[in-house]
């Protein structure tokens, strides 16, 4: 969000997810800038998806619904570039390359507390 904000005047950003209560918790909206679809609320996928789909912009979590949000709603895209270890098996069959565009913006995740086996 700091990365929209500090590019562009005004930005608003929705937050759609089937997690909405940990949005709520921590994402920060005491700016006025950040809205949470269907009041706060988890809403269907189908209308999450057309409002993503419409947005200008897209920063994204890790999913196919994200993916595909960022590829229709054009514009930039950041995403999480590390979430996971490097020698994590899951990264035998997804290749980063082959599903995120090359102008997308990734932005690496602090992981240390999975490497230290959650002793934090």
């Amino acid at each position: 969000m700091g990365y929209f904000r500090a590019k562009y005047q005004e930005p608003v950003f929705v937050v759609t997810s089937n997690g909405m209560e940990w949005c709520r918790e921590n994402i920060d909206a005491s700016r006025g800038d950040v809205y949470f679809s269907g009041d706060g609320k988890e809403s269907s996928p189908g209308r999450d998806f057309a409002l993503l789909a419409h947005c200008n912009h897209t920063i994204m979590t890790i999913g196919t619904f994200g993916i595909w949000a960022g590829y229709l709603a054009g514009g930039e895209t950041i995403y999480l570039a590390n979430y996971t270890l490097p020698d994590s098996p899951f990264l035998d069959i997804f290749k980063p390359a082959a599903t995120f565009l090359p102008q997308w913006i990734g932005i690496d995740a602090d992981l240390s507390p999975l490497r230290s086996g959650n002793s934090g």
